[in-house]
């Protein structure tokens, strides 16, 4: 199976990273236009992008394996090109600093499957400086999560 990896730095302390990656009130300001699901192992998650003429895209998939501050694994339930995972790794590289890999993988080996790989890369990528964008215009983000 294939994969695509990338990493990236965030001047940002770990707990307000994983947090951001993590609140669904939170990821709809950055990643897609609607969010449901929060993350429980075994539990299902929707992200859906509000494209226009075009139309809504939903991806829908299932929260696998959650390690707090330092992993989050998805798998989704719908990929045109099969049993897609994400994975998330965390990793503090001090008090104001932290380090995100992305990994999606899960595609198959031959070469068709080399269009899925390459969108996978750029939108990850993309995603990441909307995070980082995000983070910095937003220095306190517990205002946009639920009160409970």
């Amino acid at each position: 199976m294939r994969e695509t990896r990338s990493v990236f730095t965030f001047d940002e302390p770990i707990e307000r990273l994983w947090s951001a990656v993590t609140v669904y009130e939170v990821l709809v300001h950055w990643l897609a236009d609607e969010v449901r699901g929060r993350p429980k192992v075994g539990g299902d998650f929707s992200w859906t992008w509000k494209l226009g003429l075009e139309g809504n895209f939903t991806s829908h998939g299932i929260y696998k394996k959650i390690e707090p501050l330092k992993e989050l694994v998805m798998e989704w339930k719908d990929h045109p090109a099969g049993d897609i995972f994400l994975q998330l790794l965390f990793e503090s590289t001090g008090p104001n600093s932290s380090k995100l890999t992305i990994v999606n993988g899960g595609f198959p080996d031959n070469d068709s499957s080399q269009v899925w790989l390459d969108g996978a890369k750029e939108a990850w990528d993309g995603q990441a400086v909307l995070l980082k964008d995000f983070l910095k215009q937003n220095k306190d983000i517990s205002k946009f999560m639920k009160k409970t």
